[in-house]
């Protein structure tokens, strides 16, 4: 377990394209690359999971996997790392957003939640129903 920074940076001539990256240290939000910007910097216990499950989130708008490039929103992005539920904290976003993209990021979040919820609590009722099964045939063979 190797705590970390997760990155998402936007590029002003590729929007809607997302960049994520991980570093060790924590980032300076100023220093820019061929034009990319730094949006928004969380911090994980678990940098590596973090990664995998932001990847997961996201793979249907995959685009780049070698540079980590994704095909969305950055609203929908931010709002993706903040429905985690590992153990993470927001470090910085982007002042540039304003009210109107905050309340879309906290909206956003608020449905991936809920969506982590349904899924859960779906394969927890799968899980369960496999218990009863394998109980049953236990029960049932030994007659």
């Amino acid at each position: 377990m190797k705590t970390g920074y997760l990155t998402l940076e936007t590029h002003p001539e590729h929007q809607d394209f997302v960049r994520v990256l991980v570093k060790d240290e924590l980032p300076n939000t100023q220093a820019a690359i061929h034009g990319s910007q730094i949006r928004y910097i969380a911090r994980f216990n678990d940098i590596d999971a973090g990664q995998m499950h932001l990847h997961n989130m996201l793979h249907n708008n995959l685009v780049d996997l070698d540079n980590h490039i994704y095909r969305i929103e950055l609203n929908k992005a931010i709002a993706a790392v903040e429905a985690d539920d590992l153990n993470h904290t927001r470090v910085w976003i982007d002042p540039a957003l304003d009210e109107t993209d905050r309340s879309l990021i906290d909206d956003q979040t608020t449905k991936f939640k809920l969506r982590h919820k349904r899924w859960n609590r779906i394969w927890l009722i799968v899980g369960g129903l496999f218990v009863v099964y394998f109980f049953f045939m236990t029960m049932f063979s030994q007659i």
